[in-house]
């Protein structure tokens, strides 16, 4: 997760400066403007994993087969209509609406169509994706993920050696990257996941099953799409593709957290969904509270450093730092630590299956927010306040979160609070002790960096001395000492 981390805000830095400001940000607009279509595919995947361990708990080898060749069959169609909806009304959007700068028309089309390409050969590698996790491979997963992230590394190196069009050459090499990875994806299911072979078939049930779970968060994926890229479009529209670049600077450093805690909760995420499937509910529990509180002290261990040296981090980073890059990624590191204390929640109610509720709600808060970003952008707000709008928004997300886990799957809010929100706060509050005092002291270049350490450092001892139990406490110092006896 770390070094994917560095990898993926190293090659985010090389990629702005190759490309420039304005194809940065044609790029970002135009890639954000694909995950308008991408949203069914993930909310398909989120059902797949659902199903995938419900079978898995209830030990049902012939579900979890059926469960399989239906999501291909599904994505397969889904594709289909991603082709026909993308060559049409897709195209016409973004050659006839998008603010595209004089002269950059032609790249803007075709890194449209190989962007749409690059969606689609990403769908067909979903179901093994969705199998290998199911199956807690995660040592395979991190290694993928690796080689994944060393791939993306290589193309910004071999970009750099073009005289073409780079913002061309630069979907095409990630296209060919893409293609590689679904070939290892599907070599290694083959190999080491029997359960994981299509056969041709067609289950009515499964797919009515499939679909209509997929279905609500189909609703609450299209409208968090319908908000982030509208937020893109906005900005596009009322400000130009500059700020669209700055936007996607903070969105490269949004992802890359994203991606540390994503990978982290995809580890406890099938023992929370095979627990409640199984009737374990006092091991359900048990692992919600803790992966609320072990996520949120994983994401303070970044965004504690990070936060109160951003401004010196930009500078190392970034050659040219686009202007409201500083406010965009304050703010959207911030939506992040309130996501991970929520996210155990929301997977709780998933795995109970009733997630209208959840849902309709989210849906209703984010095209919420995307109206609240049009009225303050008409009225001439500066342009970080969509981002000031998102935050508003998932804190909107962790309140339903709570109430439907409380209503569905009978979580006790008073022992979440008392396990949780209390033990996190101390925790949020001793951290940014020492980074305030730090942050009263003008430094300079490379000297940030070592503000960063001592702040990350300090938050470990935070964490340990005030966020842990004492049971917790001695069961690390344990491990520990059995690590160094090994040495």
């Amino acid at each position: 997760m770390l070094l994917m981390m560095a990898v993926s805000l190293y090659t985010s830095r090389v990629i702005l400066d190759v490309l420039g400001v304005d194809d940065f940000g044609i790029y970002n607009l135009i890639g954000g403007f694909i995950t308008l279509f991408s949203f069914i595919s993930a909310s398909l995947v989120g059902a797949m994993q659902r199903f995938f361990n419900v079978a898995l708990g209830k030990k049902d080898e012939a579900q979890y087969q059926k469960v399989y060749s239906m999501s291909v069959n599904i994505f397969a169609i889904f594709s289909l209509f991603l082709i026909i909806v993308g060559e049409t009304v897709g195209l016409w959007f973004v050659t006839t609406q998008l603010n595209i700068p004089e002269g950059r028309e032609t790249a803007a089309f075709w890194v449209y169509q190989i962007t749409l390409a690059t969606l689609i050969v990403n769908l067909f590698r979903t179901p093994d994706n969705a199998s290998i996790i199911a199956h807690e491979r995660m040592s395979f997963y991190a290694y993928i993920s690796i080689g994944e992230a060393l791939l993306k590394l290589a193309i910004v190196f071999v970009l750099q050696s073009f005289g073409q069009d780079k913002l061309i050459v630069y979907v095409l090499l990630y296209l060919a990257s893409t293609l590689l990875i679904n070939v290892v994806y599907r070599i290694y299911c083959r190999k080491h996941i029997p359960l994981s072979r299509f056969s041709w078939m067609w289950d009515k049930p499964i797919f009515r099953s499939l679909v209509s779970f997929s279905g609500w968060n189909l609703l609450s994926g299209g409208s968090r799409v319908v908000k982030s890229q509208g937020d893109n479009f906005l900005l596009n529209h009322y400000y130009s593709v500059a700020v669209n670049a700055a936007f996607g600077v903070a969105a490269q450093v949004y992802n890359a957290v994203n991606l540390f805690l994503t990978n982290f909760q995809t580890a406890f995420r099938p023992q929370l969904v095979q627990t409640y499937a199984a009737g374990e509910m006092d091991e359900h529990y048990s692992l919600l509270y803790r992966s609320s509180k072990y996520s949120f002290y994983l994401l303070l261990l970044i965004v504690v450093p990070v936060a109160f040296n951003l401004q010196g981090l930009l500078g190392l980073w970034l050659k040219e730092v686009p202007e409201y890059t500083f406010q965009f990624c304050l703010i959207l590191l911030m939506v992040y630590l309130v996501d991970s204390v929520g996210a155990p929640l929301a997977i709780s109610v998933t795995a109970q299956g009733n997630i209208k509720g959840m849902q309709i709600w989210s849906s209703v808060l984010l095209l919420a927010g995307l109206a609240a970003s049009f009225i303050f952008l008409y009225h001439g707000a500066e342009p970080w306040i969509v981002a000031v709008i998102t935050f508003a928004v998932h804190l909107g997300f962790f309140l339903s979160y709570m109430y439907y886990a409380r209503k569905l799957c009978q979580v006790n809010l008073r022992l979440f609070l008392y396990k949780v929100i209390l033990p996190v706060s101390r925790v949020a509050i001793v951290a940014v002790i020492i980074p305030i005092l730090i942050s009263r002291i003008d430094l300079k270049g490379w000297m940030v960096l070592l503000s960063c350490l001592i702040c990350l450092i300090w938050v470990v001892v935070a964490v340990y001395l005030v966020g842990l139990t004492a049971d917790e406490r001695c069961y690390v110092m344990n491990r520990l000492s059995t690590i160094v006896k090994r040495k």
